[in-house]
Order: C-alpha cells, then structure tokens, then sequence
C-alpha cells in the first residue's frame, strides 16, 4: 500500500488545490485595469493616494510594492495579480479548514481509504468555491474583496488550528495572531471583522462548560468583543486623539502596556490576553497612518481631505455617504423603486433578503442564467447547492458544535450584512461581492457533504475487492460534477484576458476632449479607469476629470479650484466650506460669450451645414429649474454653473456620454455637440456634431483592442455601453449622407465593422441595428441579399427597407421588401413600399402583377384599384391614347 501520513496528504492535495486555482485565476486575469473601483485603487497604490471612505491603506502599501515589481508591462495588471495570489491562498486555507473540520468527527480517519475522505472532501468543497461566480470575479482585478476574503480564511483556518490545540500550552499565540490578522484586516475591509463571532463561537465550545447561561453570556461578550474591534478601535482610536491629543494617545498606548506587563508578572492570562489582543489590533490597524500621513502631503487624489483627526473621523465613519439608518420604513420612503412593494416587510423580504441575497446565493451554488440576472436551477443541475445541503445536514448530526460556528460565520457574513446595511431600492451595482464569506462557509458544507458521500462508500465496500475502486470512483465523479463542472461553465464569463473595454473606453473619452478641457462625469465607471489612465500612464492629464457626484463636497470642490489643473471657480475658501443646496425657482441664465468665439463657432457651424443659419446670439441663454426635491439647485448644479460664468469659455468643457440627462444642466442640452464620447458645450444651439473632430476620434485617435475577438468575453452591460460607439458612427455618417458623400460613409461602416463586428458585439440597441444595417447596404460594406435574415425580425426587416428608401437606395430597398412579401403576402406595407419602388424605377409592370394579386384578395380596396388602374395606364400608354375622349 501507498501510505502517507496526514501532513504529506495535506501538503499534496493542498498544494493541488492552491496550483489548479492559481493556475486558472491567472489565465483569466484582467489584463489593465477594469471597471468600477479598480482604477482608482490601482492610481492610488502607485501614488500612494487616498481612496474613496474607509480606505484601504494595507492594499494601497501591497498594491504599491506590486508597482514596482517588473512582472508584467502593463502596471495595473501587477496590483491586479494580487487578487490571483490571494484568492489562490484563500482556496488552499479553505481546503485546510475542512480538512480540520471533517476530522473533527470523522474519528476513524487514519484507517484504508477512509484517510483520503477529509482531504478530497476538501479538495471538492475548496475548488467549487473557488469557481463559484463572485469569488471568481473578484479574483482577477485589483479591488480589496480577494485579500479581504484571505484574511478571512485566514483567521477561519487558524482558529481551527487553536481547536486542535487548545490543550496545549502556548495555545494562546494562535488567538493572538488570529487578533492581530483583524487588525490588519482593517486596513484591507472591514468585513473581516465578522469572522470574530464564530472564532468565539468555537473558543466556547472548547474551553466553557455548556449551558444556557454560558451561551448567553459567552454570545454577549462575543458580540461585545466584536464591537470593541468595529466600531470600537476602528472608529475610537481617531475620536480618543483629537480629544486628549497624540500624545495623550501614546500615554494611554504605553498604560495599556504597563497593565500588559502586570497581568503577566501577576499571571493574571485572560487579563493579559484580552490586553494583548487589543494592542495587536491596535498595531494591525496602525496602517491607517498612512492615510493621514499622506493626506497631508496632498497627493493628486485625495478623497475626502482627512488631514486633520476631525476630518479623519469624518473619513472613518464614511460621513460621505450619509448617515446611515436600521429603519427599513425610511429605506423604502429613499427607494426611488418604492411603488413596487406593497409594505416595509414586502420590501424587506422581496428585494433586500431575496433579490439582494438568496438571488447571488443562488448564482454561485445553482448557477447564473444566461439570460437574466436571476439564478438557473439547470445550470449546474443544483449539484453544488444540494451536497453543501446535505453537508449542513450531515455536519449537525455529527458534530452540531462546530457546525453551528460555521452557520454563525454563514450568518454573520450573509444576512447579517443584509440587516445591517438596508440597502434602498435600486442600487448601483450588483453586491454579491459582498456576501462571498458567507459563500465561503457554505462551501465548508459543501466539502462536508462530499465527504459523507464518500464515508458512506467506503463504509458500505470496506470489505469488498473493490473497497478502494469504488470511493475513487466516487471522488472522481463529484470532482466532475462539482468544481469541475463550475469551473467549465464559469469559464468563459469570468474570462478577463483579452478585455481592454475599461482602459480603452476612458482613454477614448479623455481624447473626446480638446487640450486643457474640463470633463464632467458620472460616476465610478466613466472617472476612476481616466484617474488611473491619468495617474498610472501619463494619458492626458491636461484634462481636468470632474466628478458630479463628489462635486456636491466642499473638500473635492476646493481641490477642483487649487490642484492643476485648475477648474475656474469664483468661490473663496470660506463660500466653499459653507456650500449647501440653494433654494431655487426656474430662472433663465444668460452667460456672456466671447464675440471671436461666437463669430469663429458660427462659421464653422455654416460650413458643416451649408444651408442652416445659426442664430446670432451673444449670450448663452437657458432656463434652469430645480432638481432636488423641485426646490432646491444641488450643489453640482450650482458648480457647473459658477464654471460656467467663471470659465468664460477661455477653457473647453465636456460632459462625459455616460452622464445622465438629470446630471446635465436641463436648459444646457441643446448646446451639447457630441464629439464622441463626451459632449462639448457650445455656442451655438443644436449643432449635434463636429464631423472632422467626430471623424478623427473615430477613425484615428480611438482605440478598439479586441472588440473584434469572439474569443473574448463582454457581458450585457459591456455590450449597452459600446452601442455608444455605435451611436457616434450612425450619427456622422447620417451627417456624411446629407452632403452626399458616400465615400466617407463606405469608410465610416468598414470601420466599424473592422473593430466591432455584430457577430462579436451584437446590437443591444435595435433603432442603431437598423441603421447600422442600413448604411452599410447603402455603402456597400454588405448586400440584402448576403443578409442572414434569421437575425432580423420582420420590424427590423420593415424599418432596414424604409431607411434605404429614404437613402434613395431603391434596389437595395427593393430586394429587402421583396423578402418580406416571399415571408409574408399579405404583408401590406411592404406590398405598398415595392409599389412606390417599382413605379420609381418605370418597373409597372411589376407593379401591376403587385396590385392585381392585392386588389383580387382584398377587392373592396378602392385606392389600390386606382393605384393599379393608373400603373396599367402607363404600362399601356399606346392604349390610353387610343381610347377617345369622353
């Protein structure tokens, strides 16, 4: 027999189960920098910057050594690799922990084959996890949810290791460094600290006698103690130094050590350890010294200024985002989508706990529907939800003790996040992110239930032939239909390589903007990837980024005014302090315009539409209303408009095509000229486009890297936002159309079918499908009758032949129809506009065969009758001559 004792085991599956993971993250790590906070996190490790609210300052210190290592060109890629290493190591210690935890009650496992089942059972549960969808998308980007997640498993798996050895002496070190970990956790995610109540859980079960009064004491020093971390330390150490000082703070860091020192000396251990504890948390937590060491060096980003202890406890407690509230009655009244629930327990059960919870539950353990965004029971035929069922199952009937602080972890790391945030109705992104610990413990059962199915085998041929034959066998097949099976239908969606979408669409908008331009933008997506293009990669720094949300603060405000390059703002330092929403009634705005910039606007509008005269005007003139609460012009309304008047023009200004119309002035809409992807204010109303700038951003500066690659993975959002690509060549060529310029409308649609072909990038937007099929029968990049008609509806078909019809492409537009009288005869329409057709190009009698057919079956029809009447006529004209005047 081949025998290995339990640590050369531990070592061979571990190491298989850290390499398979490691292996597969990194083929499908994100090659640059990608969407939401991963450009902001990536330019704020190179910069050593300050991020959005709590920060994350031990990221930003790991995140700026992975700079500097010259593993790979492309500088976001090396902060991305730290969410491959850490989700790898996350995996390994999640094997470990159900290793630890299926020996707990799996007494006999020393004996034959029954010495494998803890280790496959891990192997099973750790790799199914490890390919669920949430942790997968979190692997392969820079953002702090894979190295939060491996603190997690850390201190999961250490506290398992102190079960093991909790008789020992010096046991303590593992409690203590499992402390230490929380604090250093801080400085990565605060939801590391929900791991503590189930390290408590299992410290009780070890070292108290069990009782209902032990239970309920123990369960409140627990929740106690877990409070002391957060919002204790975390949030108490920032508020303790600015009442008694820095060096009041010290005085009370060097009495927490004498009184270490006495209860050590006076063998005084639950004293010493509780001391210790907090002091390792304290020295883990000390990272967030950076961030107030570098706010004050006034880095290029530096969200929320916290360079005093006020605004540092400011920056701590996220006073940002508002004050946060347990009440689910006052977060259905802020839920824009409110009219959709009958009551606050509606609301509760069917959005916060179903669609925010059990809905990413079920994408990652059943398995995400390709056409939704709900969960499909036949993805993965439930494979993984129903071992990790059976595993709970199984794991409280054998060992209820450790299986209830797995539940308080799934708990604590689930719906207990749920409760706590009561997130309003909508959101703006999907959180399954974060609720990936408590997929983690459920993966604990999931490694449990696949070790009892291969116990109960082994049990069942222990003294058969095949006593080993079978168990593999067994093994081999869960492998197959769990971890296996995720990985396969996971892959290609949680597939990165490849995809430059997020650098490519930013750097194309920061080149929408002419030199020294201020471009206003929405929100995480269209700022944070041009922050790290702008930080990281040196691209156009020219351009001012201005955020409209953050622009409601008076800290970024005052940043836009003093850091270059400077946004013009009248405001003194004290006004911006003081900014708040102004009371408002619709007004007109009038902003005087530079008389040369007005003269050389309207003379380049003249010469792009030769017979549109624009109106002579002097003054920018709009009316703008109140937005908030129809009252009140928000702060960012009142910045716009303050650049507005102080800028005078003598600075380009955007708004990015990502803004919502609610984001813009209202009354400044019709002096928007797309440009791209970004909107230019103007002098001159409705002038919708520039088409020399508009052809040289989209024929030569913009960049398209592999939107023309079938091998690479776009999802729907993705898909939606590169329509606007889409939007822009429709819009010029239509431009290029009206001057009669078919040769630039040819190059136009090879364009963009040469990067974005619909067969890679499909039309999510069905008017631009039409005209995009359109121009391109009418220039020739394609033919009606090389069209695959299976991809076009009958509506679409319609529209396609009327668009040509208006393009006075007639035989293209002919042969679209004809198609749709062969589909269907009595297709009236079609009937009519082939009529037209035909008469257009002297065809009558095509015409006439047309109507006859038409008047034979609908004979009451008295305007086809003269129709046909008139095309026999012309068909005939020798007949009509002949016929003698009546």
């Amino acid at each position: 027999d081949f025998i290995m004792d339990a640590k050369k085991l531990n070592r061979l599956f571990g190491s298989f189960v850290f390499l398979f993971s490691f292996i597969v993250f990194y083929s499908t790590v994100a090659p640059t920098v990608s969407f939401w906070d991963c450009g902001e996190f990536i330019a704020c490790s190179f910069k050593l910057a300050v991020p959005h609210p709590p920060g994350a300052p031990l990221f930003l210190l790991v995140g700026r050594i992975f700079t500097l290592l010259p593993i790979f060109a492309d500088i976001a890629k090396r902060v991305n690799i730290i969410s491959t290493f850490s989700s790898a190591f996350t995996v390994l210690f999640l094997y470990l922990t159900i290793v630890i935890m299926i020996k707990q009650y799996l007494k006999d496992a020393g004996n034959g084959f029954m010495r494998y089942v803890p280790h496959l059972g891990g192997v099973i549960g750790a790799l199914t996890f490890a390919f669920t969808t949430s942790f997968w998308f979190n692997a392969v980007e820079a953002e702090v949810y894979a190295p939060s997640m491996l603190f997690t498993s850390l201190v999961v798996w250490l506290i398992m290791v102190w079960s093991e050895r909790s008789e020992e002496i010096g046991n303590e070190k593992y409690l203590l460094v499992i402390m230490y970990l929380v604090g250093l956790a801080t400085g990565v995610h605060l939801l590391n600290v929900l791991a503590l109540p189930m390290v408590f859980m299992i410290i009780y079960f070890k070292k108290y006698p069990l009782n209902q009064k032990t239970f309920i004491y123990f369960t409140l020093v627990g929740a106690g103690l877990t409070a002391m971390v957060y919002p204790g330390l975390v949030q108490g150490i920032p508020e303790v130094a600015e009442s008694v000082g820095f060096f009041g703070l010290l005085l009370l860091l060097i009495a927490l050590i004498v009184l270490l020192a006495y209860a050590v000396k006076n063998k005084q251990n639950f004293l010493a350890l509780l001391i210790s504890s907090i002091l390792l948390v304290i020295m883990g937590y000390s990272t967030y010294l950076m961030i107030y060491v570098r706010s004050n060096l006034d880095p290029s980003i530096d969200e929320n200024d916290p360079e005093t202890i006020e605004e540092f406890i400011s920056y701590m407690r996220r006073e940002q985002y508002g004050e946060h509230t347990l009440d689910r009655a006052k977060a259905l009244a802020e839920s824009s989508n409110r009219k959709r629930y009958n009551g606050v327990w509606d609301f509760f059960w069917n959005y916060q706990v179903k669609k925010m919870y059990i809905r990413y539950f079920g994408w990652n353990f059943l398995g995400e529907d390709d056409h939704s965004s709900g969960f499909s029971f036949t993805k993965f035929f439930a494979i993984p939800f129903l071992l990790g069922l059976a595993g709970a199952y199984y794991h409280f009937r054998r060992d209820w003790k450790y299986a209830f602080a797995v539940f308080v972890l799934f708990f604590m790391t689930g719906l207990a996040i749920i409760l706590y945030l009561n997130q309003p109705d909508p959101q703006p992104r999907e959180r399954d992110y974060s609720y990936v610990g408590s997929f983690f413990a459920y993966a604990i059962w999931i490694g449990i239930g696949a070790a009892a199915i291969l116990e109960w085998f082994v049990i069942q041929t222990k003294k058969s032939f095949v006593s080993r034959l079978v168990p593999a066998s067994v093994a081999g097949i869960l492998f197959l239909v769990s971890p296996l099976q995720v990985m396969v239908k996971n892959y290609h969606s949680h597939n990165r390589s490849g995809n430059y979408v997020a650098s490519d669409y930013s750097y194309n908008m920061l080149q929408s903007c002419e030199k020294e331009g201020i471009l206003y933008t929405n929100g995480d997506n269209d700022t944070f990837p041009l922050w790290y293009l702008q930080e990281v990669e040196d691209v156009r720094k020219d351009v001012r980024v201005a955020n409209l949300s953050l622009l409601n603060t008076n800290w970024y405000v005052s940043q836009l005014k003093h850091k270059e390059p400077k946004v013009p703002i009248s405001l003194s330092d004290k006004q911006i302090k003081e900014l708040a929403p102004i009371p408002w009634k619709k007004k007109t705005i009038e902003i005087d315009i530079p008389p040369e910039l007005a003269k050389r606007e309207r003379e380049i509008y003249r010469n792009t539409f030769k017979f549109a005269r624009p109106v002579e005007q002097t003054v920018l003139k709009f009316d703008l209303s109140p937005k908030l609460f129809k009252r009140y012009l928000r702060v960012q309304d009142y910045m716009i408009l303050n650049t507005l008047y102080t800028n005078k023009f003598r600075k380009p200004m955007y708004f990015a095509v990502t803004c919502s119309r609610d984001n813009m002035l209202d009354g400044l809409q019709k002096y928007l000229r797309m440009d791209g992807l970004a909107f230019k204010i103007t002098t001159v109303p409705s002038w919708t486009l520039e088409p020399d700038t508009l052809y040289k951003n989209l024929m030569e500066r913009y960049r398209y890297r592999n939107l023309n690659n079938p091998k690479v993975y776009f999802n729907e959002n993705i898909m939606s936002l590169l329509q606007n690509y889409r939007s822009a060549f429709v819009q010029l060529a239509n431009y290029y159309l009206s001057t009669g310029d078919r040769k630039k409308v040819t190059e136009l649609m090879r364009k963009s079918r040469e990067v974005m072909p619909p067969s890679v990038i499909p039309y999510t937007n069905k008017t631009i499908g039409q005209w995009m099929a359109a121009f391109e029968i009418y220039s020739g990049v394609s033919n009606p009758d090389s069209m695959d008609m299976t991809k076009y509806d009958r509506q679409d078909l319609q529209s396609i032949g009327e668009l040509l019809m208006r393009f006075r492409s007639l035989k293209s537009a002919q042969k679209i129809f004809e198609r749709l009288v062969a589909i269907n005869p009595m297709d009236v329409r079609a009937k009519g506009y082939l009529v037209d057709i035909y008469g257009s190009n002297k065809e009558y009698g095509k015409a006439v065969v047309l109507l006859e057919d038409w008047v034979k079956n609908n004979p009451n029809d008295k305007v086809a009758k003269e129709r046909l009447e008139e095309y026999r006529q012309m068909l005939h004209p020798e007949e009509n001559k002949a016929k003698p005047k009546r």
